[in-house]
């Protein structure tokens, strides 16, 4: 017995496998940033300018020298002397002429006067503190007057416009300076502005405001208070013209009070 076995066995496995696999990432990232500063810087500069101001006071003597040269002889002297013209500045004697010396209230500068009188009311003055007293050369007698006031008031008008004019004794006068004096006590009844007049008129017509040029308007020189009866400073005038008359107003005082006062008013010229 032949027995034949064939056995063929084929096996064929193919796998193919085909991957495809794409990836495609794009990634586009666009990133933009502005950044602006501004930075604003302020720079403030102070500048200090100091200035120094150096007053020289220069004191100039002039000397006047007199030469006298005398040439003696057996039979003749011959003497040389200088002489000067100019006319001498310094204090003038004031008095009332013919007794034209007049107290005076609501009187402006250029306007006429209002004639003030002895009493306690509006526009006068107490008994025995007349203007008199601020031509007698005694700074313990005062010139009071309450102006648009009476005795009993209290304010900053009190006295004001008030002062008085007067013909000098010895005529035509140049002034060109003048000085007040305070009295023993009330301060605040002190002058500080204050006016002069010139005229060569006389008796009625100084009532006139017309008849009146003014030479000064401005401080009394008491700005700075001297103490009790003493003078403040010399105030010049700078007037060339010669006068036989002269108006004084005041316009300004210290403070509130019921009148205006001062001791004595001294003129300078020549």
């Amino acid at each position: 017995t032949t027995t034949e076995t064939t056995t063929t066995t084929t096996t064929t496995t193919t796998t193919e496998t085909t991957s495809t696999t794409t990836t495609t990432t794009t990634t586009e990232t666009t990133s933009t940033t502005t950044t602006t500063t501004t930075t604003e810087t302020t720079t403030t500069t102070t500048t200090t300018t100091t200035t120094t101001t150096t007053t020289e006071t220069t004191s100039t003597s002039t000397s006047t020298t007199t030469t006298t040269e005398t040439t003696t002889t057996t039979t003749e002297t011959t003497s040389t002397t200088a002489s000067t013209t100019t006319p001498p500045i310094g204090q003038i004697p004031i008095a009332a002429a013919n007794g034209t010396l007049a107290a005076v209230y609501n009187t402006f500068v250029g306007g006429d006067s209002t004639a003030s009188t002895s009493g306690s009311g509006i526009g006068q003055y107490p008994p025995g503190q007349s203007p008199e007293a601020a031509w007698d050369n005694d700074r313990s007698t005062v010139y009071i007057n309450f102006g648009s006031c009476t005795s009993s008031d209290n304010n900053n008008q009190c006295g004001l416009n008030t002062g008085f004019y007067i013909e000098l004794q010895r005529g035509s006068t140049v002034v060109t300076a003048f000085q007040l004096y305070t009295g023993s006590d009330h301060s605040e009844r002190d002058p500080l502005i204050v006016s002069l007049e010139g005229s060569n008129q006389s008796a009625a017509n100084l009532t006139l405001g017309s008849s009146w040029t003014l030479i000064y308007n401005g401080a009394s020189g008491l700005a700075t208070y001297p103490g009790p009866n003493s003078g403040g400073s010399i105030q010049q005038t700078n007037n060339t013209i010669s006068y036989k008359s002269y108006r004084f107003l005041v316009s300004g005082k210290r403070s509130t009070s019921n009148s205006v006062l001062y001791s004595e008013l001294i003129f300078y010229g020549y």
